[in-house]
């Protein structure tokens, strides 16, 4: 009997730069970056924005937590969800940007008084600092999934990252500026030919692009022209603006050309 193996990827925070609260966010979400690859053998979460407050931490396999870079929007939501302060979850943390001490470094800094009412990284004896190297090797002993690096444009630096797991492919890159840096661009090309799903970062306009250049955001337009000429299966686009309304967001993915390209919302699943 033939076993398929899918992977589900769950948005959990699609905005970028800060949350936002109001009516007109409700559709498509307020929550910043935080999205779940989850498979029978591991479950996989990219960044920790303020999403990550309503993701259930599985206790059945694995979880890893990677982050593409340290800049807010991308790591606030860590202490805000309730699962991590149990001893019995344990978290697997790593980046392919920097190595395990100094990402230990960046979260004790981040959350400890004065900015936060607890040393947190001291307190939670069950978040697992590992070198991303280490935690490659781990997954390639115990199953059949792999995850790469692969480097991003975006001011300080990101990284993202590549999800193999019984032929199917995960693409993950926020944030990053496409058209900055053309070997960079070409590397991120090559490796979603085969993607089954590319997740983009479309936090601006093509129009805003001019304003914007160096603050490390693609827009949409360069989603649509980056899944055309990668041919990827299919491409989510996320990071919307923190302005960007319901009504101007379904607007703009309503002209998008193939029903391949779509907006990332919360709590959206898609199955690979």
């Amino acid at each position: 009997m033939k076993v398929w193996w899918l992977m589900e990827i769950i948005f959990h925070g699609v905005r970028g730069s800060t949350p936002t609260a109001h009516k007109s966010f409700l559709s498509y979400g307020g929550n910043t970056t935080c999205t779940e690859v989850r498979s029978n053998n591991f479950q996989f979460i990219f960044d920790a924005g303020t999403g990550f407050q309503n993701l259930e931490i599985l206790k059945d396999r694995p979880v890893y937590l990677f982050f593409s870079h340290f800049h807010y929007d991308h790591i606030q939501g860590l202490p805000f969800n309730g699962a991590i302060f149990d001893p019995s979850n344990s978290v697997t943390i790593s980046s392919g940007l920097i190595n395990a001490d100094e990402l230990k470094y960046v979260f004790t800094r981040a959350f400890k008084p004065l900015y936060f009412p607890i040393p947190l990284v001291e307190t939670l004896k069950n978040l697992k600092f590992t070198e991303f190297d280490e935690l490659q090797r781990s997954l390639r002993s115990s199953s059949e999934a792999s995850i790469v690096p692969i480097k991003l444009n975006h001011p300080g630096g990101a990284s993202g990252y590549v999800i193999d797991e019984y032929g199917k492919r995960v693409c993950c890159f926020l944030d990053h500026e496409f058209g900055e840096d053309q070997e960079v661009d070409e590397n991120l090309l090559d490796v979603s030919k085969t993607a089954d799903l590319v997740i983009w970062d479309g936090m601006f306009l093509d129009s805003e692009l001019v304003s914007k250049k160096g603050w490390g955001h693609s827009s949409v337009e360069q989603g649509v022209t980056f899944a055309e000429n990668s041919k990827c299966k299919k491409i989510a686009i996320a990071h919307h603006a923190p302005n960007r309304t319901d009504e101007q967001l379904k607007e703009l993915e309503n002209k998008l050309p193939s029903d391949h390209m779509f907006f990332a919302a919360e709590k959206m699943k898609v199955v690979i």
